[in-house]
Formats: structure tokens, C-alpha cells, sequence
């Protein structure tokens, strides 16, 4: 079981379906043997149809290659009702719609370390179903966190992708935290972080990251803890949640009313674009990070089977307008040439 290096009070924010902010534990996460295949469940897309694919992805390479079977997001929920009782909802709405996010939350529930289930935790005081809708995506992406968190220990990050793949990689947090890879706040210096400079606080816009406040926040270098200390690993870890928040918002989306919109897009967006700068800076200043990253299988798998999954879920919620809504302008800034050149690096270095 994951052992927290940090208290309650100590949490690192983490952003639900709604684009408001919730907190969740600063874990320090972690390998599936190098060479684990990745994520084929032999499903084919809820239409029976092949499954999207998105030109950013390498058909020949594991990005490519990972596929799933797409959730039934227009299942019929008749029958289910609020009766105050939120595990019942939680598993009743997500087995029928999201059976992966399910499957989350029945695992993050294990993680005892927090005195209460954490659908419960995350779901405040819900006093109706439309509550619980509003709160389904935060509940998703918060279990997920206790789910992996419970599997990983110092050493180790696991990540659960869905019900029959995990993978685990070791060595990811900084140096100053027992691993090989360095805060993921210095991305901040880097030559891109001006053309998305964080939001003002309390506000966002199709210019300013909304994301960066949260996640990017702290100085490493004054010996005071902040979510931006954390490694790639965590990095990662946010990336592999907002696809299920991404997941979990589209199968909400017939629930909401006409004209709703909200970030489920612009999260996992964000973190790809995050991703990419991290590997970038490493290439460029972080030597051993970088070989680190590069040269273990294991996190070449885990960096391509998020990047394959977040565009399949992309590609399939194309065009619907109420999942994003700074999402354009994120796009364009992850299809930067130089910044796709990073992972066409990782494909490399895994023989594709």
C-alpha cells in the first residue's frame, strides 16, 4: 500500500468535471516488466465500428496501437434513482455508463488512509441526482488517485489505465524525493510557458492556463513542499486522470442541461501539452531525467499508452462542443512541430 509522505493538510488540487477545483492527496507514486503490451481489451467502439483514429497517434507504436472498448455513454438509466445513498449511485450511474471509471472507484475505495470511502469524500453533500452529476467527474478522477496511490509505494508509481491493465514504473519522483526526474513546476521556465501564461487567480480564458496555479505552483528550490515539487511521476499521474475525466464528462454529457460546457477536453489537453515541454526540458537540461524517462521501457509504455488513450478519447468526442471550452486554443499549442517531435522521440527509443 502507497505510504504518504505528506498529511491531509498537505493536498495537491486536482480539477473535476465542472472545471471547479477539488483537493486530492499529494501522493508520491510508481513497474509492470519492461515490455508489458499495451491496453488491448478486443472491444471494438460502442457503434461495433472501428474505434477512432487520430493522425497524432503511430498505428505501428504502442500510442497507436492502444485501443479500448469505448463506454456506452447513451445507456439507459432508467431505474436509477437518488436515495441518499452515494455508493449506490456512484456504482449504478458508472457501470452502466463508465464501467472503467467504475472499476476506479471500486479500487479507490480500498484506500482506507483518508477515514471515509473516497466517493464519499469527493462528493460533498449531495442532495439529488443532479448533485451527484455535477460531482461524477470529480469522483472519477479522485478515485483514480486513491487507486493508484494504494498500489504504489515510494519507489513505484502505478498506474491503474483501466480494469485489465496497470502498469507501474519505478524512479519517477525528483532527485530530492528518491527518484531520477525533477519538479514538474521548472517547466514554467521554459520558452513556451508565455504563450499560455497562468490565469490571474479565480479566473481563466482561451489565453491564460487555468491549470498552471494548481499544478505548476511553488518555488523547487525553497525547501517549502508544493504541488509543483513533484516529479514527472505526478505529472503523469494528472495525465492518466483527466482521460477519465474526459471519459466520465461524456458520459454525463446527455445529463446536462442545453448550452452546458466545461473543461473536460481542456484538462487532458493541458497535460499532454505538459507533457511534451517535460520531456523537452529533459532532453535539453535534465540528462539523467531524460534517460531515465527514455530509456526505461516502462515509462516509454506509460507516456505512450496515456498519449494513444487521451487521442482515442479525443478523436471520439470530436465536435462535441460541451465538453471543451478553451479547447482549440489548447489543441494548437500540443500540435506544435517541435513539441510532437518529443514523443515521436519516445516512439523511437521503444523501436517504433
Amino acid at each position: 500500500m502507497l505510504r504518504f509522505t505528506l498529511c491531509l493538510a498537505l493536498l495537491s488540487a486536482a480539477c473535476g468535471d465542472d472545471g471547479r477545483i477539488a483537493t486530492s492527496p499529494g501522493f508520491d507514486m510508481g513497474p509492470a516488466p519492461d515490455g508489458a503490451l499495451p491496453g488491448v481489451d478486443g472491444g471494438p467502439g460502442v457503434d461495433g465500428g472501428p474505434l477512432p483514429m487520430s493522425p497524432l497517434v503511430d498505428p505501428t507504436c504502442l500510442d497507436g496501437m492502444y485501443t479500448e472498448t469505448l463506454p456506452p455513454v447513451t445507456a439507459d438509466l432508467s431505474g436509477l434513482s437518488w436515495t441518499g445513498d452515494i455508493g449506490a449511485y456512484v456504482d449504478g450511474f458508472l457501470d452502466r455508463r463508465y464501467p472503467v471509471g467504475a472499476a476506479l472507484v471500486r479500487g479507490g475505495r480500498t484506500n482506507t488512509d483518508f477515514g471515509q470511502p473516497c466517493d464519499e469524500l469527493f462528493a460533498g453533500s449531495p442532495s439529488s441526482a443532479d448533485d451527484m452529476v455535477d460531482r461524477m467527474g470529480t469522483i472519477v478522477h479522485e478515485c483514480g488517485h486513491f487507486y493508484d496511490g494504494e498500489l504504489s509505494t515510494f519507489s513505484e508509481n502505478s498506474y491503474v489505465v483501466t480494469d485489465s491493465l496497470t502498469i507501474a514504473c519505478e524512479r519517477g519522483d525528483t532527485t530530492s524525493r528518491g527518484g531520477d526526474t525533477f519538479a514538474r513546476s521548472r517547466i514554467t521556465g521554459d520558452e513556451y510557458a508565455s504563450l499560455r501564461p497562468p490565469c490571474p487567480e479565480g479566473s481563466s480564458g482561451p489565453d491564460c492556463d487555468f491549470y498552471a496555479g494548481t499544478y505548476l505552483d511553488g518555488d523547487p528550490d525553497d525547501g517549502t513542499f508544493e504541488g509543483g515539487d513533484q516529479g514527472f511521476n505526478m505529472l503523469l499521474e494528472e495525465a492518466y486522470q483527466y482521460v477519465n475525466s474526459l471519459a466520465t464528462g461524456w458520459a454525463l454529457l446527455d445529463q446536462r442541461s442545453p448550452g452546458f460546457s466545461n473543461t473536460s477536453k481542456d484538462g487532458i489537453l493541458t497535460f499532454l501539452w505538459y507533457v511534451e515541454r517535460y520531456l523537452r526540458m529533459a532532453r535539453l537540461d535534465y540528462p539523467d531525467a531524460y534517460t531515465r524517462l527514455s530509456g526505461d521501457a516502462c515509462w516509454r509504455e506509460a507516456i505512450l499508452t496515456v498519449w494513444g488513450r487521451a487521442w482515442l478519447y479525443l478523436e471520439a468526442t470530436e465536435g462535441l462542443d460541451g465538453l471543451t471550452i478553451h479547447g482549440p486554443a489548447i489543441e494548437t499549442l500540443v500540435m506544435d512541430a517541435e513539441l510532437l517531435g518529443e514523443i515521436e522521440r519516445i516512439r523511437a527509443a521503444h523501436g517504433c
